[in-house]
């Protein structure tokens, strides 16, 4: 837990406690939550586009808070049983105090962002720096400003290296997100489409990504990626980076962090004069890609080559991530649905195709947040299935035509291509037609609710042809 004290909150905050006098040297514990807060935490009322905080100061006051930070002075208790604060935006506050508390820790703080592999990437430099380091880790997909906020926070003696997932829907938010957290590695997985339709153009979304940069962290960069390269060597960072390559890949000034193509189960792992050939289980290239990142993170972190390397036979990727699940019918389910843009869903095809099976089938949800280009994107994702060598495509959701075209003209069979309109009618049809030895890939935005296809399948719901 963060030393920031009460004292600490109120100068980062520009303000003072009032109310009842109280230990100014006690621990500044923040929550948000009136649900959950615990005996002793400090109540800071955010707002929302539905809620105001501000109105359960009274329930946090119910359940033991030691102190209110407000922005409404109707909602200051007369009298205050707690010493409180009332600023002009509780939510600036709280962010003050977070960017406070990580500058008074003396933990390492690893940044990643990137369209693509962003938590797959943190997930695994967690496991890695692991190895040598106690480590804290971004929870769920908590990437925005309050997220990185709360982790800033919980930042005590007790960790040695936080590592971050930082996610952008606006141009300039990762600067804002490197003023709180002030990372000293920055990962930047890649530039690609996800989120597009909230910046001008691929640019625009290139350099706030590249923002990770802008406090001189320790950076680990993408080689595959033209974006990383390309503004790498604007910023003339190019040389200081640690480049991560695998095969094919453009060379670069750089050290770099290198792979083979997996063999029997094992590859290769290169860092300058240093190699090993370690266990390798995960299916795609992305995967070892997101591997070599996390790697790279713990290098940074000061985890051995030989340590990070030996770890990855123990890799393993967060849920929702190319789950392969056994069906009742004996059929292979990959479930890859945590959320979907073009470059992830060419990915976890190609993947797909490393899946042993007799007939290989695809459910395609449409993507969101493209942009005005979506549904030439769609039309692109459906040729890149059409070139997956797959038995059947079935494509749902708003932008499911522009798939079933994109496949059409790649030459995918008419007959093969097919429009689902419920995630019920498609478990329904897969249910009837999956059979031992299939294998069935589920990908798709989280707005497709494509897990519910999953459960129906894992329930083995089967209905009359």
């Amino acid at each position: 837990m963060s030393t920031l004290s009460l004292a600490d909150f109120a100068k980062a905050a520009r303000s003072t406690w009032r109310g009842p006098e109280t230990d100014l040297g006690a621990p500044f514990r923040p929550s948000t939550d009136s649900r959950t807060i615990a005996l002793g935490e400090v109540f800071v009322a955010l707002r929302g586009p539905s809620f105001d905080g501000n109105a359960f100061a009274k329930a946090a006051l119910a359940r033991g808070c030691r102190a209110l930070v407000l922005d409404d002075t109707a909602a200051v208790p007369d009298p205050s049983p707690v010493p409180y604060m009332l600023v002009t935006d509780a939510k600036a506050a709280y962010i003050a105090g977070a960017a406070a508390a990580r500058r008074a820790s003396d933990a390492q703080v690893v940044g990643i962002t990137g369209s693509n592999g962003k938590t797959t990437t943190k997930a695994m430099a967690t496991q890695l720096v692991g190895l040598r380091f106690h480590t804290l880790a971004t929870p769920q997909n908590e990437n925005n400003e309050l997220g990185v906020a709360k982790i800033c926070y919980l930042l005590g003696d007790d960790v040695d290296v936080a590592i971050v997932e930082m996610g952008a829907r606006h141009p300039g938010e990762i600067a804002q997100l490197v003023e709180i957290a002030a990372p000293d590695v920055g990962v930047l997985t890649n530039v690609g489409e996800a989120h597009l339709e909230y910046f001008e153009d691929r640019e625009d979304l290139a350099r706030t990504k590249f923002a990770l940069f802008a406090g001189d962290a320790r950076a680990v960069c993408n080689a595959g990626d033209e974006w990383s390269r390309m503004l790498a060597a604007e910023e003339g960072i190019d040389k200081d980076a640690l480049w991560i390559r695998l095969a094919g890949d453009h060379a670069v000034a750089g050290r770099t962090l290198e792979a083979s193509q997996p063999k029997d189960g094992h590859v290769e792992v290169t860092y300058g004069a240093l190699h090993a050939w370690v266990e390798w289980h995960l299916a795609g290239e992305h995967h070892l890609r997101d591997a070599l990142l996390a790697a790279g993170a713990a290098i940074m972190c000061g985890v051995s080559f030989e340590a990070a390397a030996a770890g990855f036979g123990a890799l393993h990727l967060p849920e929702g991530r190319f789950e392969l699940h056994a069906l009742p019918s004996g059929a292979t389910c990959v479930y890859d649905a945590y959320n979907a843009n073009p470059t992830s869903v060419a990915h976890a095809l190609l993947a797909f195709a490393d899946i042993p099976a007799q007939r290989r089938f695809a459910v395609l949800g449409s993507m969101a947040e493209l942009g005005p280009e979506v549904e030439a994107m769609h039309r692109a994702t459906g040729a890149a299935a059409a070139r997956a060598s797959l038995d059947a495509l079935y494509c749902g959701g708003p932008y499911a035509r522009a798939l079933i075209e994109g496949a059409r003209k790649a030459g995918m069979p008419e007959a093969s291509v097919r429009q689902y309109e419920s995630n019920s009618e498609i478990a329904a049809v897969l249910a009837n037609t999956l059979r031992s030895g299939d294998a069935v890939l589920l990908k798709g935005s989280r707005v497709q609710r494509m897990e519910e296809i999953l459960q129906a399948l894992l329930a083995g719901e089967k209905r009359a042809s």
